[in-house]
C-alpha cells in the first residue's frame, strides 16, 4: 500500500513503452493470413493471445507489406558470406482480407512477440543445463501461418478489433453424402464422436469434386440429414460439402474408437496434459493405470486403443515395471478419506508403489496381438522397444545430444499413413531429448547407426591405402557398391540373410517410418541445439505391426502443455484409423 503511486507509475511506463515498440525496436506487428488451411488451430492461437490481454485486430480489405526476402539456403559447411553495408533484399507480400493483426503498439505487445517469435539458445551459454523449455514459437507448433512484419505500413492498414474469433462453420448444398477436407485439425475427431452412430469413411487418396480438393483422409459421410450434420459441425471451424456422388478412390470405415489413458503412479504430471487435451476436444476415454492392466487379463475386449503417454521424471524402464520398493516402508495411499479429502478423486489406488509388473507386460502384448493399438511415447516408447514389443527397432543411446525443449522440423516419410493425414510435406515436433531410434529388419539386430562421414577410398584389404587390394592366385575383383541407407532406413535385407531367414522380419511387420527430423542444417528452428547430427534424420513417429495390432512410437511428445496443437492429430489420426493403419502401406521387397 505505501508504494501504490510507484507501482501504478511502473505499470503506466512499462505500457507505454510496449506501445511504442513498433516504432522504438520493431517489429510492427504480427499478420495471420486469413485464408489459412488451418482456421480452427489459427483461431486456437488467437485465444491463447486474447487470455494474455492481447488485442486482435481484423484487416477490412487486403493489403501488401515489404519483407525481408527468404535466404537462399546454404549448403552445410559453405562459408557465410560477407554482407558487408549491403541492405538486406525485400519482397513485397500480400495478405487478403479478413487477416488477422496482431499490432505491436498495443500494453501486451510483448506477450505476443515473446510467444511468436523465434528463440535461440547458444551452446555456449553459460548456463549450461537449462532447467526447462528452451524454445516455443507458437506460429510452429500450432501450425499456422505466422508472419512478423516490420514494415509500419502495416498500421496504418484499416482494421477491426476483434473480442470473439469464431471461424465459419456449416454445411454447403444437401446430398446423400458429405465430404470434409482433413487437414489435421482436432476438430474431426470431436466430430467422429458427436456422430459416433453416422458411417464416416477415410479417404487413402487426394480426390477432386466439385471444383475443391480433398485431402487424404477427408471424411465421407453417410445416413445424416444436412440439420444434424450442420448441428454436429456447428463451432468446429468444418465445413461438409455435399457431393453429387462418391469420389472414385479406395476408402476405409473411420470408428468410434474405445480408449484408454493409461497412467503409472510414479508421475502424473506429464500425461495430465494429454487428459486435458482429450477433455477439452470432447474425446471419450476410460483413465486406467498400470496396476489395473497388471490384473485385467481381457483388456482387448474393453479398448481398442490403449495411450501410454510419457512418464517424465527421468522413468526408467525397470521403474516402470517394478514401480517403488515394496520390500521395506508403508503402503503409499492414494484415497479420498478424512485426512485427504480431495485425493482419489480421478483415479485410486491403496498402494502407490507397485508397478505394471510382469503379468501387465504380457497383458499389454496380448492386447496388442489381439488388434489393439498401444500408442508409446518417448520414455514408454523406449519400455516398448525395451520389452520386445517392436521388432525391428532398437534405440540408441546419445553421447553429445542436448535438444532440451526444443522446436525441431519433422519431414514426412510415408505420407499414404492414416497416422500422416491431413499433413503437408513438413512438421515442426516439439523434443526434449527423446529416443534415437534405429531400424533394422533383422529381428535382434541393432539396427544401423550413421557415426561420421561415408567411407570414401578403398575398401578394408591388403596392401596400402593407396594400394589395390589383391588375393593371390584369383584375378582383380570389383567390389559391389554397398546401397546406401538413410539414417531413418533400415539396410536391404541380403541374400545370404534370405538363406536361413529365420530372424529376417517378414515385409507386413516390418516397422515403418511416418516421419523423420529434418538434416542437421535444417533441425533446429527454435531452442538449444548441441549434437543434434545424431537425432538428425533419424525416424520420428514409427508403426510397428504386432500380430493384428499395432505399436505406434513417438520420439517427440506430440501433446505437452497445450502448445503442440499441431501435433495432436498425429495421435487422433492413429485412433480414428486404429484398424486401418496399414492403409496405404507398401509392399517391401523380400
Amino acid at each position: 500500500a505505501p508504494h501504490r503511486r510507484a507501482c501504478v507509475n511502473k505499470f503506466y511506463l512499462k505500457a507505454k513503452r510496449s506501445v511504442e515498440k513498433p516504432r522504438l525496436e520493431g517489429p510492427a506487428a504480427y499478420v495471420l493470413p486469413g485464408n489459412d488451411p488451418r482456421p480452427e488451430l489459427q483461431a486456437e492461437l488467437l485465444r491463447v493471445l486474447q487470455v494474455q490481454g492481447v488485442e486482435i485486430s481484423r484487416a477490412k480489405a487486403a493489403f501488401s507489406v515489404t519483407m525481408p526476402a527468404p535466404k537462399p539456403a546454404q549448403k552445410p559447411g559453405a562459408k557465410t558470406e560477407n554482407q558487408g553495408a549491403k541492405a538486406p533484399e525485400t519482397r513485397t507480400v500480400s495478405f487478403p482480407s479478413g487477416s488477422y493483426v496482431i499490432r505491436m503498439d498495443q500494453p501486451y505487445s510483448r506477450i505476443a512477440d515473446a510467444l511468436l517469435d523465434h528463440q535461440y539458445w547458444s551452446p555456449s551459454d553459460p548456463q549450461k543445463t537449462p532447467y526447462d523449455d528452451t524454445g516455443w514459437t507458437f506460429g510452429e507448433l500450432f501450425p499456422v501461418r505466422v508472419s512478423r512484419v516490420t514494415d509500419r505500413k502495416v498500421l496504418d492498414v484499416p482494421m477491426d478489433r476483434v473480442s470473439e474469433i469464431q471461424p465459419p462453420s456449416g454445411v454447403v448444398a444437401s446430398g446423400s453424402i458429405y465430404a470434409i477436407n482433413d487437414t489435421a485439425e482436432t476438430s474431426l475427431a470431436t466430430l467422429r464422436y458427436r456422430l459416433k452412430d453416422a458411417s464416416i469413411e477415410a479417404v487413402e487418396e487426394p480426390f477432386e469434386a466439385e471444383g475443391r480438393k480433398f485431402n487424404r483422409g477427408t471424411f465421407l459421410i453417410r445416413n445424416v440429414d444436412r440439420a444434424a450434420l450442420d448441428h454436429a459441425v456447428d463451432g468446429l471451424a468444418l465445413v461438409a460439402y455435399a457431393l453429387d456422388a462418391a469420389p472414385s478412390v479406395k476408402t476405409h470405415p473411420v470408428r468410434a474408437a474405445r480408449v484408454a489413458l493409461m497412467h503409472t503412479w510414479l508421475s502424473t504430471q506429464t500425461e495430465g496434459w494429454w487428459r486435458e487435451a482429450l477433455d477439452e476436444m470432447h474425446i471419450p476415454y476410460s483413465y486406467i493405470n498400470t496396476q489395473e492392466v497388471s490384473r485385467e487379463s481381457d483388456l482387448r475386449s474393453k479398448y481398442d486403443v490403449i495411450l501410454f503417454a510419457p512418464v517424465g521424471r527421468f522413468a526408467s524402464e525397470s521403474a516402470i515395471i517394478n514401480g517403488l520398493p515394496t520390500e521395506w516402508g508403508n503402503p503409499l495411499p492414494w484415497e479420498t478419506t478424512k485426512l485427504t479429502p480431495n485425493l482419489g478423486k480421478v483415479d485410486s489406488t491403496a498402494d502407490m508403489r507397485p508397478g505394471l509388473g510382469s503379468s501387465g507386460v504380457a497383458h499389454l502384448e496380448q492386447f496388442v496381438k489381439q488388434g489393439g493399438t498401444l500408442i508409446t511415447v518417448m520414455d514408454t516408447a523406449n519400455l516398448a522397444v525395451a520389452l520386445g514389443f517392436t521388432p525391428g527397432v532398437s534405440v540408441s543411446r546419445p553421447r553429445r545430444l542436448k535438444l532440451i525443449g526444443s522446436v525441431v522440423s519433422g519431414v514426412v516419410v510415408d505420407p499414404t499413413s492414416p497416422i500422416a493425414y491431413g499433413y503437408g510435406e513438413n512438421l515442426s515436433f516439439y523434443f526434449n531429448q527423446g529416443p534415437i531410434f534405429d531400424l533394422s529388419n533383422i529381428n535382434g539386430r541393432r539396427g544401423f547407426r550413421e557415426l561420421g562421414p561415408e567411407q570414401v577410398g578403398r575398401p578394408t584389404g591388403r596392401g596400402m591405402k593407396d594400394q589395390h587390394d589383391f588375393v593371390v592366385g584369383r584375378p582383380p575383383e570389383t567390389y559391389p557398391q554397398e546401397p546406401k541407407v538413410e539414417p531413418w532406413e533400415a539396410e536391404p535385407v541380403t541374400s545370404e540373410q534370405m538363406r536361413n531367414p529365420i530372424n529376417v522380419i517378414p515385409p507386413q511387420f516390418r516397422p515403418r517410418v511416418i516421419f523423420r527430423y529434418a538434416d542437421a542444417a535444417h533441425l533446429l528452428i527454435s531452442g538449444l541445439d548441441e549434437g543434434g547430427n545424431e537425432v538428425a534424420e533419424h525416424a520420428a513417429v514409427i508403426d510397428v505391426p504386432v500380430g493384428t495390432g499395432h505399436v505406434v512410437l513417438f520420439s517427440n511428445n506430440p501433446i505437452y502443455r497445450g502448445e503442440t496443437r499441431g501435433t495432436y492429430s498425429l495421435v487422433l489420426n492413429t485412433i480414428l484409423n486404429f484398424d486401418h493403419l496399414n492403409a496405404g502401406r507398401k509392399p517391401a521387397a523380400k
